[in-house]
């Protein structure tokens, strides 16, 4: 079982809410490197009367959680997400691989953007037991063995190529900042932009235009974390036109303006 130690990006005042939870995150095993992008575990122990409340952009992946006798599936989150953690627990959670659970939704993957549904039975698992047998699990490496097992099944409906290729254009888009618009995206990727927003729509939900705005907020969110009193470095840096654009990404995807972000750090 090897441990994902890459860069987390997306969380919102990390450095302020890492003492709050303690987050381990796993690769799947070779059999289901193409349903899974990561298994991720997070506790966290409270003071009696008091909460935390993590806020996240996260990636636009499909997830399934469980907490305590609870078993839900969240589909694309297109803004802010945040959870209220208090007293003493944790969550288990399923990171999917883009695109690979569109062949077994009911419904178009859009139909899912922001949505939680508890005990989905489009999974061809039994969730009931899944979640029983992870709150008897006292350990990690049994709690990631037991969802291997229960979601193998799955890897049988994943059309491999078409989730490689997702993964691979939307990579692009987060570890390239010269990569603003669409038509940046389809000339670095040799994939027309009619294809790319017809995949993009298909598989995730979300256009390739949204996903390079927000995925320019995590450059954004990570730089703020190094100067957060620079607005005109985040400006220059992240290639915005003005500052005028920035603050209005801010408004629309986060909720709030960069000032009132650092204000908060």
């Amino acid at each position: 079982m090897e441990k994902n130690n890459q860069l987390i990006s997306g969380v919102l005042h990390k450095a302020k809410g890492e003492p709050n939870y303690t987050l381990r995150r796993y690769f799947p095993s070779p059999q289901l490197a193409n349903l899974v992008e990561q298994y991720w575990l997070v506790d966290w122990d409270l003071p009696v009367g008091s909460q935390h409340v993590q806020k996240n952009l996260p990636d636009p992946n499909c997830h399934l959680t469980f907490l305590p006798n609870k078993c839900e599936f969240l589909g694309p989150v297109s803004k802010v997400y945040d959870y209220t953690m208090h007293g003493q627990n944790g969550i288990i959670g399923v990171k999917f691989k883009l695109g690979a659970l569109t062949p077994v939704l009911p419904e178009p993957i859009e139909y899912y953007i922001d949505t939680v549904i508890s005990l989905p039975n489009f999974l061809h698992c039994d969730l009931a037991s899944l979640s029983k047998t992870l709150s008897q699990k006292d350990n990690d490496k049994a709690r990631v063995h037991a969802l291997e097992q229960a979601l193998e099944p799955l890897c049988d409906y994943v059309k491999v190529h078409h989730v490689q290729q997702l993964t691979a254009l939307v990579e692009q888009i987060k570890n390239n900042d010269d990569i603003c618009t669409v038509e940046d995206l389809a000339q670095q990727s040799g994939v027309s932009k009619r294809t790319l927003q017809r995949q993009f729509k298909k598989n995730i939900g979300l256009s390739p235009k949204y996903l390079i705005r927000k995925y320019r907020l995590h450059n954004a969110l990570a730089l703020i974390d190094q100067q957060p009193n620079d607005i005109h470095h985040l400006v220059n840096k992240l290639d915005y036109v003005d500052q005028a654009h920035l603050i209005k990404d801010f408004k629309n995807i986060l909720g709030m303006t960069p000032g009132a972000y650092i204000d908060d750090i």
